[in-house]
């Protein structure tokens, strides 16, 4: 994980400011081996939360807050030198050590395979049964005919360019509608995680990776390459576990 050319990108807006130093201390205490640059892209770069937090801020316009716009501003204003891109939720809370062995596999099969374009770390969901493994390797080959997300926002490592051109599409998708119905269509509705959003994506071409569920009890989000639990905040309340960690973790909200 000692990679330069890929970022640990955070999207977020200041109604989530106050996770931002569990997520960065969590990340910190159980990856310290992670030298990835931290991105935190935001419209209120300026912020004493977040610019405590000792990371690279991307300055966003308020003009691209918006869901889709702000990770298509995000993503233009990353370095040349970056390749890769580990998009992440604030409220996607590591509980434990990535499996760094893993992960250079899952980098270096990027590096590698030119039809590869992402590979997903934590199984939620896991791939379906029937899912081919990838040159007989761990990973397994997503099926847009067997498996209902191929993209999911849960923990992903994407090429750069695929990842971009996705949002992009989706960003295509939603310009004809008002704010709040951009609003509803990104999270309420969800688009990329729908059907349609799967459709566009297959449209892109492409092969994507993810790692097996052990099991289907809820801890086997653990047993994973970035083991953490989905999500932290659902329907904009704090789930009450979070709060336990963060209390356990030295980080009270």
């Amino acid at each position: 994980m000692n990679r330069s050319d890929c970022a640990y990108l955070i999207n977020t807006t200041p109604k989530y400011f106050y996770l931002l130093n569990l997520h960065i201390t969590l990340l910190r205490r159980y990856a310290p081996a992670m030298s990835w640059p931290i991105y935190l892209a935001t419209e209120e770069p300026e912020d004493p939360e977040i610019l405590k937090l000792n990371i690279n801020i991307l300055p966003l316009p308020k003009a691209k807050a918006g869901f889709f716009e702000s990770r298509e501003a995000a993503l233009a204003l990353l370095p040349d030198s970056i390749r890769y891109i580990f998009p992440i939720q604030e409220d996607f809370l590591l509980e434990g050590r990535p499996m760094e062995t893993e992960i250079a596999d899952a980098l270096r099969i990027l590096d590698d395979d030119s039809q590869v374009r992402s590979i997903r770390l934590m199984p939620c969901p896991g791939p379906h049964e029937f899912d081919l493994p990838y040159k007989g390797s761990l990973w397994k080959i997503l099926d847009f005919d067997l498996d209902r997300l191929v993209f999911t926002y849960q923990a992903t490592l994407w090429k750069r360019t695929p990842y971009q051109d996705f949002m992009k599409s989706l960003l295509h998708k939603t310009q004809h509608l008002n704010e709040r119905q951009k609003i509803s269509m990104a999270i309420s509705v969800n688009i990329a995680e729908i059907p349609e959003g799967q459709i566009i994506l297959r449209g892109h071409q492409g092969i994507h990776l993810a790692y097996p569920r052990s099991h289907p009890h809820p801890n086997a989000v653990y047993l994973c390459p970035w083991p953490y639990r989905p999500t932290a905040v659902v329907r904009g309340t704090l789930e009450p576990w979070a709060s336990q960690l963060a209390e356990r973790e030295g980080c009270p909200l």
